[in-house]
C-alpha cells in the first residue's frame, strides 16, 4: 500500500488539476464540430450524427457484428479488432447506441494525450511547460483533424500510447525505479494491440533507447532491463502471453535482485531476443517504407502483372510543402520554429528526450511521405514549445515598482485579440455563437489566473503568449468542418439495398465507399479502405470505366473468383481467369472480354453502387485499369471534364475549367482549338423523380459529348470512351442494357443496379 501511495503521488493536487483542465480544454474544443453539424439534417441517421471518416465504418461494422454475435465468412469484417471491441463494450455496458459511440468516442479519448505530456514534464520539473504543451498538442491541426468528433478511427489513441512510453522512459531516467518498467512495457503492449502497425515506431524507440544507453548511460543496468521489457512488448506472441512474460520478468527482477549479474543479463537478453526473432522480426517495417516512401514502385502481382499504385492518388500520403507541414504540427510556422528550438534546448538539458527522435522523425517524414505522418511530431514539438516559452519568460525580470504597469500591459495584450474579434462581429452585425459562449469562460479563467499569479510577472506572461500560440489552432478548429462521409439520402439508398440484397451478395463500388457500404447495406464488397492496392482496384475500375458488356463480365468474374480464392487459396484472380479460359496474354484477354463466353457458375447476386459523389474522381477511378499490365505503361486518360462553375457569354457558355461551349452546343473550344460535338444530352427529373432526357445527335464524327445535368447544375464534357462507360451510362443517363442490368434503386444521390448474368 505504501508503494501504491507513493506511485499515486504523481497525481498531487496541482498536477491533477492541470491534467483535468487540459483534458477539459481538449474535450470542449472537439464539441465545435458537433455544434456546427447538428444544424444539418443530411448529416443525421437514426437520430444521430454520422461520422466523417471512411475508415471508421470498418470498425463500426466490426462492432455491429460483435453486438449481433456473428458475421459472414470472408466478409472482411473487423470483428474483434481493438476499436470495434472497445465500442462493443461501451455499447453493451452503457445506455449509448453504437451510432453515438462512433461520434463521441474520439472526443473523450483524444484528450488522454494531455496526461503523459504533463506527467513527463513533471518528472523533469517542467510542469508548467507540460501544461502549455498539453494545450497546444490537444488541438494542433493534424491531431485535431484525426481525433475530432465524428472521426471514428484508431488515431484517437495512437499518439497517446507512445507518449505514455516516453513518460515511463523519462521517469526511469529520473527516479530509476522498477515501476517505470511496467509503464514502459504495458504502454507499448497496449499500443501494439490497439494499432499493430505501431510495431515500426515501437521498434525504433527501443533501438534509440539502446543507442542512448550505450552513449550516455551505459553503466545503468536498469536501462538494459527496460530494453528487455520493450522487446517483449513488441514480440509477436499473443498479447496475453506477452503480458504474462512482462509480469514474470518484472517479478524476477524485483524479487530476484540477488541473482542479477552480467551472466544473468546475457542469458535474459538471448532468451528475449530469440523469442522476438522467432515470433516477429522486422517484416512489417519493409511494407510501410515501400508503400509510403518508395512510392515510385508500382504494385506488382508477382513478376507478371504491373498495376497502378494507389498511393499516388491519396492526398494524405502525398508530398507537402513546409508551410502546410509546420501548420499541421504546431498550428503556425512561427510556433513550429519556436518548438524546434525549444525541443533542441530541452534535449541539451535532459538528453533522455533524444529518445523521442524516432517519433519526431516519423512526423517529419511528412515532407516526403505525406500529411498522415505529421500527427506523430505533435506532442514532442508541443513540449518543445512549452519549454521554450518557460525559458523565455524566466529571462524577463521586472522591477517591483513597474509590476503594476506590467500587469496592465499584460492584461491589455491578453484581451486585445478578444476585443478585436468582438468589434469585427459587432461591425458585421453577426455574433458567432461560440464567441458568446467562450467569452465568459475566458474572462473567468483569466481572472482566476490573475488572482493566482499576479505577483509573478513571468507566470502572468505565459497566459497571453500561450493564447497567441493557440489562436491559429482555434481558428482551424472553427473553420475545419468536414462533412459526414455519406449524406442521409445516400444512406437511405444503402438501407433500402440492405432490405433487398442478401449478406452473401456483393456490392461493386469504388474503395472509398467500401466500408460504409458494408456497414449500412450488410453486403460484401470487393475493395475498401484497407484493400485497395492496384491489383485489388483493377477489376472494379475496369467494370466502372468500360462499356456495359465488358463491365458486366468483369464484375461477375471478379466476384466469383474472389469467393473462389478464399477456398482455393490463389493470389491473383486475373491469373486464374487466364488459366481457366485458356488465355495466355492478359492484354488480349481484356481487349476481347466483351466477346468472351462466361462459363463461370453464378453463386450470388452482384449489385453496382453508383454514387453521384464519384463524379469528381471518375478520371482517377479509370486510371487503375488504363494501363498495359505486362509493361506497366499507362494509357492516355479519357477526356472528362466536370463543371459546376460556368457563365453565359454572348456566343458561348464559358466553363471555369477553360472550355467554352457554343450556345447551340455544336462545338466546344479549348486550348485555342474548336471541336465538333457528337451528341448533346440534357437530363432532368420530373415531379415523380423520374429521369427525363433530351438527346440531340449533332455530328456522328464529332469527338466530344456534352451532358447538362439540369438538377445538379453541372456540365459534363467527355470523349466517346468516357461517354460509353458503365458509370456514365448507368448513373448519368440510366441507359442500361436490359439483358445485363436491372435497376434496383434510382435516386439522384446514388443508383443501384443488379447484374443479371
Amino acid at each position: 500500500m505504501k508503494n501504491l501511495a507513493n506511485f499515486l503521488m504523481i497525481f498531487r493536487s496541482q498536477t491533477l488539476l492541470l491534467i483535468i483542465l487540459a483534458y477539459a480544454f481538449s474535450v470542449i474544443c472537439r464539441f465545435e464540430w458537433i455544434y456546427w453539424a447538428s444544424d444539418y439534417a443530411e448529416f443525421f441517421w437514426n437520430n444521430q450524427l454520422m461520422i466523417s471518416t471512411n475508415d471508421g465504418y470498418a470498425y463500426a461494422e466490426g462492432a455491429r457484428d460483435m453486438i449481433a454475435g456473428f458475421h459472414q465468412p470472408n466478409d472482411l469484417s473487423y470483428y474483434g479488432t481493438p476499436l470495434s471491441t472497445l465500442s462493443y463494450l461501451v455499447v453493451k455496458f452503457s445506455p449509448f447506441s453504437l451510432e453515438t459511440v462512433m461520434v463521441y468516442l474520439s472526443v473523450f479519448l483524444a484528450g488522454f494525450v494531455v496526461i503523459p505530456i504533463i506527467l513527463m514534464a513533471k518528472e523533469v520539473s517542467l510542469t508548467s511547460a507540460g501544461f502549455i504543451a498539453a494545450l497546444v498538442a490537444s488541438i494542433a491541426n493534424s491531431y485535431y483533424n484525426r481525433t475530432m468528433a465524428g472521426y471514428y478511427d484508431t488515431d484517437m489513441l495512437i499518439i497517446s500510447l507512445p507518449i505514455f512510453t516516453f513518460w515511463g522512459l523519462v521517469r526511469l531516467s529520473v527516479k530509476r525505479d522498477l515501476r517505470s518498467f511496467l509503464i514502459i512495457a504495458f504502454s507499448m503492449l497496449i499500443s501494439s494491440w490497439w494499432y499493430p502497425s505501431s510495431f515500426s515506431l515501437n521498434a525504433a524507440i527501443t533501438g534509440f533507447f539502446l543507442l542512448y544507453t550505450l552513449i550516455f548511460d551505459r553503466k545503468n543496468i536498469l536501462n538494459y532491463q527496460a530494453i528487455l521489457f520493450m522487446i517483449l512488448a513488441i514480440t509477436g506472441v499473443e498479447y496475453f502471453v506477452r503480458a504474462l512474460l512482462i509480469v514474470a520478468l518484472f517479478l524476477f527482477i524485483k524479487f530476484g535482485s540477488r541473482f542479477i549479474n552480467l551472466k544473468t543479463m546475457i542469458i535474459l537478453a538471448i532468451l528475449v531476443g530469440s523469442i522476438f526473432v522467432f515470433f516477429g522480426g522486422l517484416n512489417p517495417i519493409w511494407f510501410q517504407l515501400k508503400f509510403y516512401v518508395f512510392r515510385s514502385v508500382s504494385d506488382s502481382d508477382g513478376v507478371v502483372f504491373k498495376f497502378f499504385n494507389v498511393n499516388q492518388t491519396i492526398m494524405e500520403s502525398g508530398i507537402v510543402d513546409f508551410g502546410l507541414f509546420a501548420k499541421r504540427i504546431s498550428g503556425h510556422e512561427i510556433v513550429f520554429l519556436i518548438s524546434v528550438i525549444g525541443y533542441a534546448l530541452l534535449c541539451l538539458k535532459n538528453r533522455i528526450f533524444l529518445v523521442a527522435l524516432p517519433m519526431i522523425g516519423l512526423g517529419f517524414l511528412a515532407l516526403k511521405g505525406g500529411l498522415r505522418f505529421t500527427i506523430y511530431a505533435v506532442p514532442m514539438m508541443a513540449l518543445g514549445f512549452g519549454y521554450a516559452l518557460i525559458s523565455l519568460v524566466n529571462l524577463i525580470k521586472i522591477d517591483k515598482k513597474q509590476r503594476k504597469i506590467a500587469l496592465y500591459l499584460i492584461s491589455i495584450f491578453t484581451f486585445l485579440p478578444i476585443v478585436i474579434l468582438g468589434l469585427v462581429q459587432l461591425g458585421s452585425g453577426v455574433m458567432i455563437d461560440e464567441f458568446k459562449l467562450i467569452l465568459p469562460i475566458f474572462v473567468i479563467t483569466y481572472f482566476l489566473f490573475y488572482l493566482k499569479f499576479r505577483k509573478d510577472i513571468s507566470a502572468m506572461l505565459l497566459f497571453p503568449l500561450s493564447l497567441f500560440a493557440l489562436c491559429p489552432s482555434f481558428v482551424h478548429v472553427y473553420e475545419y468542418k468536414p462533412l459526414s462521409v455519406f449524406m442521409n439520402s445516400e444512406v437511405l439508398v444503402l438501407d433500402r439495398l440492405k432490405k433487398i440484397a442478401q449478406p452473401e451478395d456483393y456490392t461493386l463500388a469504388w474503395w472509398d465507399y467500401g466500408y460504409a457500404i458494408r456497414y449500412y447495406s450488410d453486403t460484401k464488397t470487393l475493395i475498401d479502405g484497407g484493400k485497395h492496392l492496384g491489383k485489388d482496384n483493377f477489376a472494379v475500375s475496369f467494370a466502372l470505366a468500360n462499356n456495359q458488356v465488358k463491365s458486366a463480365k468483369m464484375g461477375r468474374l471478379e466476384v466469383e473468383y474472389t469467393e473462389k480464392s478464399y477456398t482455393d487459396k490463389f493470389n491473383s484472380n486475373l491469373k486464374e481467369m487466364l488459366k481457366d479460359y485458356n488465355a495466355t496474354n492478359i492484354n488480349d484477354f481484356l481487349l476481347n472480354l466483351g466477346e468472351l463466353n462466361i462459363t463461370t457458375p453464378k453463386t450470388r447476386d452482384v449489385y453496382y453502387y453508383l454514387p453521384d459523389r464519384m463524379m469528381g474522381i471518375f478520371p482517377v477511378v479509370a486510371k487503375f485499369s488504363r494501363l498495359d499490365l505486362l509493361s506497366g505503361k499507362e494509357y492516355a486518360d479519357p477526356f472528362f471534364i466536370v463543371s459546376t462553375s460556368f457563365m453565359q457569354g454572348p456566343n458561348a457558355i464559358v466553363l471555369s475549367e477553360g472550355l467554352t461551349i457554343a450556345n447551340d452546343v455544336t462545338t466546344v473550344s479549348f486550348s485555342g482549338k474548336t471541336f465538333r460535338v457528337n451528341t448533346y444530352v440534357q437530363t432532368m427529373y420530373d415531379k415523380d423523380m423520374k429521369l427525363q432526357k433530351q438527346v440531340h445527335n449533332i455530328d456522328e464524327n464529332g469527338r466530344f459529348y456534352v451532358v447538362y445535368m439540369t438538377d445538379y447544375g453541372r456540365f459534363l464534357v467527355m470523349d466517346k470512351e468516357a461517354f460509353n462507360s458503365a458509370y456514365i451510362q448507368l448513373f448519368v443517363l440510366e441507359n442500361y442494357d436490359k439483358e445485363l442490368f436491372e435497376p434496383v434503386i434510382l435516386d439522384p444521390s446514388a443508383k443501384v443496379y443488379k447484374l443479371k448474368g
